[in-house]
């Protein structure tokens, strides 16, 4: 028997490509690769926590200066402007965007 023949006796066929498998495989590697690259790095995500509560705690302090302006005991500047510009809703303002700064990613 020649030696050509008893090479291709042990030889098992070639497997099928799942060529949708391999597609993917290739599109959860390229969004792994993405997903990485936009990650923060610990001095941004520093930075960003220090900015989300500095904003958090001034929002809470125009809360508690307009508070005690409006009790009567402390006036800082007039009654009519502290409604207007640093009231209530800027406390507010203020408090949201800290807490989307902290919630950020």
């Amino acid at each position: 028997m020649p030696a050509s023949k008893s090479r291709k006796k042990g030889t098992t066929r070639p497997r099928r490509r799942d060529k949708a498998a391999e597609a993917r495989a290739r599109a959860t590697q390229a969004a792994q690769r993405e997903a990485g690259s936009r990650k923060l790095t610990p001095g941004a995500y520093r930075r960003r926590r220090v900015l989300g509560w500095t904003l958090v705690g001034l929002g809470a302090a125009v809360f508690m200066q307009h508070l005690i302006s409006h009790m009567g005991s402390f006036n800082l500047i007039s009654p009519g402007w502290d409604d207007l510009v640093v009231g209530y809703p800027m406390a507010g303002f203020l408090g949201v965007v800290g807490a989307i700064v902290l919630t950020k990613t």
